[in-house]
């Protein structure tokens, strides 16, 4: 998790690939790192995910939420993000997943759900939900009191209360 933190902290920018069922968990990080002022985006179609990791660089990182690599595009946007040199951090189960070979981190969530013979992910979305929360709540922390003057700032500015 150091390690991820770090790389995150060094980015000019987030990029977040993600499957329909993870969307709003990355979501709800875009929003937590948008409030202290990190650039970060999440592309929720193919083509725009494809898009994004063609346009990463080495100055970006990519968060790269892939179960078991059961997902058409993932494994294009990847390969995309291989070529530019973008650092992957990829938050994945203890499973077997290919894409483990080309991440530069790998963060783990839960791995004991069947994906076929299940009622719904339960255990993997609140380890998902977890994974992320610990991620930005240890780059929060690193700098706690600047990311907390920044947000309250805007949250004035935003208000009409800061001139």
């Amino acid at each position: 998790m150091k390690e991820a933190v770090d790389l995150v902290m060094q980015a000019k920018q987030v990029d977040v690939y993600i499957s329909a069922g993870n969307l709003y968990f990355a979501q709800n990080l875009q929003f937590q790192l948008q409030e202290i002022g990190y650039v970060i985006q999440v592309p929720q179609e193919d083509y725009l995910q494809r898009l994004y990791a063609a346009n990463s660089t080495s100055d970006h990182v990519a968060l790269v939420i892939s179960y078991g690599d059961r997902g058409h595009t993932t494994r294009a946007v990847v390969d995309l993000l291989v070529k530019n040199q973008t650092p992957i951090i990829l938050i994945t189960s203890t499973q077997s997943n290919p894409l483990t070979t080309f991440a530069d981190i790998k963060l783990y969530m839960s791995s004991v759900e069947n994906h076929y013979n299940k009622l719904s992910s339960f255990s993997t979305r609140f380890s998902l939900l977890m994974v992320l929360d610990l991620l930005y709540a240890e780059i929060f922390s690193r700098e706690y009191d600047s990311n907390l003057e920044y947000k309250v700032a805007n949250y004035q500015k935003m208000n009409g209360e800061l001139k």
